[in-house]
């Protein structure tokens, strides 16, 4: 009778430990419970392999799962654009693209997270998984929509009676906040477009945004001259706007190089514009920092300028790095004849040959693996400039076992394999390795690339040549991408891959 009992008893223990397991964790139960066609996800998962706080490894693997979500609706999104810019006219093309940035720098609403950590007998594993129903983002972005057209149209009455009373500050306050309201309206415009595969539906109100839109820019035209005439006029502008936006000065702001059109590619004019920003915004009394990798608490400056006619449209967007909210926007122009009489090059060098690059990059990239990997400079990992004799470090971590190949695109077509088969073992996981390697910025000048793989077997062998003491590639982009990413997974599949990919844009550039 005891014994039976003591086998009772662990059968039942067996059956809770079963039944209390977060049935997301087994990949072909999670598909099935959260189709593709019906949510978006993101799931991360890692071994523990060392003793630290369970609510900081889950806070980690939480932040993975929601930046995996995330990443896949901007891959969707970058694929809407392309094919709908192949498809539509110029307008639509500039509209789409410039949503596009917005769409790309904020978060998805409605998003929620599940945490779970498995005690095995020898090892223990750390889960979780973000998800969204798309039907509840839909709808949700769809009444964000309607709500600022209802917002809109009261209080654009208000800038009028502002206006009338001779009140321009209080106005303008109002104005450059519905430019802020803007950018987070093309992201859920985006958004909507991405999910339904409909450019023309209806609940975007596009053309009723374009009219407010178009009226925001008559009315600050009317108070103030829109007109800039200088690169240092243009700094003023932004720095005022966000002034007038932003009551409490004290939260530190990091600037970040603006990057050309919807590219993450810089010119000389993206380094003296954000110089000429930093010195307006110090002399407005907010607090300029350029430790935005080490600190959670700040806003970051993020923008972007486009080529309109014969002028330069420049769009900016201030997020707090915490959660993404934008607090900040503003939109100003520069005709181009101040910068070309100036010297002041705004276009990227190899521009079209790197755009090439971008979208043999951007075919069958490796997206949704089980697997986290990161790799930053010793300037960070955004809007990346550097200029003659800088020198550039790089960094790289991995949360699980596995091989890393790494592959540097320089601006002449030269390809350099700077790591391969570097694996990651247990001991290395979640640390920071720096590669043996530190690079001086010099000729040729241009934009480049950095390529990041990883995954959980060797890499296939590349074809390489040395030279100057490193291995050059004499294989082509396509055969790199394949040798480096594997044959795309068949999606019935029951395993998981175990498979991520990163990379980094560099613009480089004389003094």
């Amino acid at each position: 009778m005891k014994n039976s009992l003591i086998a009772f008893l662990l059968i039942f223990s067996n059956l809770a430990s079963f039944a209390q397991e977060a049935s997301w964790t087994n990949y072909s139960r999670r598909n099935a419970m959260y189709p593709e066609s019906k949510y978006l996800t993101g799931f991360s998962s890692e071994l523990i392999v060392k003793e630290e706080p369970r609510e900081d490894i889950l806070e980690r693997l939480s932040g993975y799962a929601k930046d995996k979500l995330v990443q896949s609706i901007v891959t969707d999104i970058q694929s809407t654009v392309t094919l709908e810019i192949n498809t539509s006219n110029g307008t639509t093309n500039e509209d789409l693209k410039s949503a596009s940035v917005s769409a790309a720098n904020a978060t998805i609403a409605g998003l929620k997270v599940e945490t779970y950590i498995s005690e095995g007998k020898k090892e223990k594993t750390a889960y979780a998984f973000a998800y969204a129903k798309k039907t509840e983002v839909i709808q949700y972005y769809e009444n964000a929509i309607k709500s600022f057209i209802d917002k809109f149209n009261s209080d654009f009455g208000i800038v009028e009676n502002h206006i009338s009373q001779g009140n321009n500050q209080k106005a303008l306050k109002i104005l450059f906040g519905f430019q802020t309201d803007f950018r987070e309206i093309e992201h859920a415009q985006m958004i909507l477009v991405t999910l339904t595969g409909n450019y023309n539906l209806p609940s975007t109100k596009r053309s009723e945004i374009n009219s407010f839109k178009a009226k925001v820019e008559q009315k600050i035209n009317s108070i103030r001259s829109n007109q800039q005439f200088s690169l240092e006029d243009a700094a003023y502008y932004i720095a005022f706007a966000m002034s007038t936006q932003l009551t409490d000065k004290s939260t530190p702001i990091s600037i970040n190089n603006f990057t050309y059109e919807d590219t993450p590619m810089g010119s000389p004019f993206s380094r003296r514009l954000k110089f000429a920003i930093e010195q307006k915004l110090t002399l407005e009394g907010f607090s300029v920092t350029n430790n935005a990798a080490t600190e959670n608490d700040i806003l970051v400056l993020n923008g972007t300028y486009w080529e309109e006619s014969d002028k330069l449209k420049i769009v900016t967007i201030l997020r707090s790095k915490k959660d993404s909210k934008a607090v900040s926007s503003s939109e100003c122009y520069l005709p181009k004849s101040t910068l070309i009489n100036n010297g002041i090059v705004f276009k990227p060098e190899n521009y079209k040959q790197a755009l090439i690059n971008m979208k043999e990059f951007a075919a069958n990239e490796v997206t949704g693996g089980n697997l986290n990997i990161e790799i930053w400079t010793n300037k960070g990992k955004d809007n990346l400039i550097y200029t003659e004799g800088e020198i550039l470090k790089l960094f790289v971590r991995a949360n699980k076992e596995c091989y890393l190949r790494i592959v540097y695109y320089l601006a002449d077509g030269s390809k350099v394999l700077l790591l391969d088969n570097y694996y990651i073992n247990r001991d290395l996981i979640n640390k920071t390795y720096e590669l043996p390697y530190e690079f001086e910025c010099a000729e040729p000048f241009g934009v480049e690339t950095l390529q990041m793989n990883a995954q959980d077997e060797p890499f296939e062998e590349l074809y390489t040549e040395e030279q100057y003491g490193y291995e050059f590639i004499t294989e082509g982009i396509a055969a790199i991408q394949v040798k480096s990413r594997g044959f795309k997974r068949v999606k019935s599949t029951s395993t998981e891959e175990v498979k991520a990919e990163k990379r980094l844009v560099f613009t480089t550039m004389r003094r």
